[in-house]
């Protein structure tokens, strides 16, 4: 029978196979290894729990502390628990490390993996409760020696980097820190209960004033929101919920019929609407108002970024790609529903206002027609167009504009464009070297000029390049007086001309054939085309 140190040997090589007195000992002299051990020291100091289980009104999505705090009923709010463990620091013994050194890894190496095990009890993406604990995972290592194994850590991998989620020693420091997190959660959870048992249940105010105070924090809020929702009279209990939605949750407790009335931002919510109708003002002047309401670009990129450092505190980590894919644009309606909306065209609010509480991102252009104050017919009533009618406005009827529409009135290609593309202008696809390769010739003799040739490499000569392939496109399409004469239509700006141009054409056949003619005449609308996809 093997000894625990041959054992261990035969470990340390990763073999398999039986090997011979001689190999072991040839192992235990030339081998080396890293192993891993829980520093069971680095944890011991975190309190004991007072119970090992309570009962609690709410309910638990985790198994492990659903044990811990057993829900008195099942029709009770849940909370969610949030599990992160993070490695953190780590730390090199320098006494180690000199003796590694000097004894050629005879000396093991020695490093501490710190890592940070966080569990949170959250609601609505507020956290209740939050319990950290710290911990250390000792690594050993040497390059030649089996050293390590005097310490009967458990293996690990021979490039230094921590162990690894899922190996005997992490999962011993797991079952640690989950037994420190039991007591911290149960400790927490009796102290919020001392406090929350004051409470006259009965009481709107009481409950109202828990739940905007100090105490709003607690594992407890839930189901005191739930009471307070439940405290309602049957009569006039829209204005009760009225004076509680500043209370976190409560809204969302609602039944559908007050839900209704209630959802939407400050001074837009269907009952400021209908207050605001039943005060004097118009559909028109609320419609516009609505819209209006709508944040600025930099108000929604002071938003994200909002966003972004409170997740950061929290822990969680996301580019910030993400936020411009999930965060970008916050509903005014969160959560509204079809039902929602009836509720409110039964209540007495007009369809058309009924209609833009949505969801929707307003378009660009329906975002400046109300800003400017242009959403009204010729005889000046309100007036929603459709996103047709609004890209419409983008485009000029005349030739007058700075830039020229590739696309006449009649939706076919300009005969400028067809004179490009008959040229084998824009031949390179819309790169933006159409234009360079179409003044190749050019430069080329130009190159052959000292200090000149140097001057078109840079920034300066490639917007001379672009310049010259300007000129040769435009040559190539007739001339200038050719194209304006060829166009009946035309756009003030760059991004009117892109937004109008991928709406109405770009599911054509012609399509790509028409940007690269056109990009040779403005060299500046192949990138904003490229940012708009």
């Amino acid at each position: 029978m093997r000894s625990p140190a041959q054992n261990a040997a035969t470990r340390c090589l990763g073999s398999r196979a039986k090997l011979s007195a001689a190999a072991i000992t040839s192992a235990l002299i030339l081998s080396g290894c890293q192993v891993h051990r829980f520093d069971t020291s680095s944890i011991a100091a975190y309190e004991t729990a007072q119970a090992d289980q309570i009962v609690v009104p709410f309910q638990v999505d985790d198994k492990d502390v659903a044990q811990w705090l057993n829900a008195d009923s099942g029709d009770l709010p849940k909370i969610e628990v949030r599990h992160t463990v993070e490695h953190v620091d780590t730390n090199m013994n320098a006494l180690s490390l000199i003796g590694y050194i000097v004894t050629l890894s005879l000396i093991p190496g020695h490093d501490e993996w710190i890592y940070e095990d966080t569990m949170s009890l959250t609601w609505n993406d507020q956290v209740l409760l939050e319990s950290t604990v710290d911990y250390t995972v000792d690594g050993y290592f040497s390059l030649y020696f089996p050293t390590p194994l005097l310490f009967l850590g458990t293996m690990g991998n021979m490039n230094m980097t921590a162990p690894q989620s899922g190996s005997d020693e992490i999962e011993k420091a797991r079952i640690a820190a989950n037994d420190a997190h039991h007591a911290q959660v149960i400790n927490t959870v009796l102290a919020q209960k001392s406090r929350f048992d004051q409470l006259d249940l009965s009481s709107p105010e009481q409950i109202a004033q828990y739940l905007r105070g100090s105490d709003s924090l607690s594992v407890y809020r839930p189901y005191a929101t739930l009471q307070l929702v439940e405290l309602a009279p049957e009569t006039d209990a829209l204005a009760y919920h009225l004076r509680n939605t500043g209370i976190p949750g409560y809204v969302d407790l609602l039944a559908e019929q007050h839900q209704a009335w209630l959802i939407g931002p400050s001074g837009l919510t269907g009952l400021d609407l209908k207050q605001a109708l039943d005060s004097g003002s118009t559909e028109d002047e609320l419609l516009v108002d609505m819209l209006n309401a709508y944040p600025s670009d930099d108000e929604l990129e002071q938003a994200k970024i909002a966003t972004y450092s409170a997740d950061l505190a929290r822990g969680e980590v996301h580019t910030m790609s993400y936020y411009e894919e999930n965060r970008g644009w916050v509903p005014y309606y969160p959560e509204f529903t079809d039902a929602h909306r009836e509720q409110l065209r039964a209540g007495g609010l007009p369809e058309n206002i009924v209609r833009q509480m949505d969801n929707r991102k307003p378009s660009r252009e329906l975002l400046i027609a109300a800003k400017t104050g242009t959403l009204r017919d010729e005889n000046g009533n309100i007036y929603i167009p459709t996103e047709e009618e609004l890209i419409e406005q983008l485009v000029r009827k005349d030739n007058r504009g700075q830039y020229m529409s590739p696309y006449t009135s009649d939706d076919v290609l300009a005969e400028w464009v067809n004179s490009a593309i008959n040229a084998n202008i824009g031949a390179t696809a819309g790169s933006g070297l159409g234009a360079a390769a179409g003044a190749y010739v050019g430069q080329k003799a130009l190159e052959q000029v000292p200090f000149v040739g140097s001057f078109l490499g840079g920034a300066i000569g490639s917007e001379i390049g672009n310049q010259v392939g300007r000129q040769t496109a435009i040559s190539a399409s007739g001339g200038w007086e050719a194209i304006e004469g060829s166009s009946d239509r035309s756009f003030d700006d760059l991004q009117s001309m892109v937004r109008y141009l991928r709406f109405k054409y770009s599911d054509t056949q012609n399509f790509t054939d028409a940007m690269n003619a056109a990009s040779q005449i403005y060299p500046e609308l192949a990138d904003a085309l490229a940012q708009a996809y």
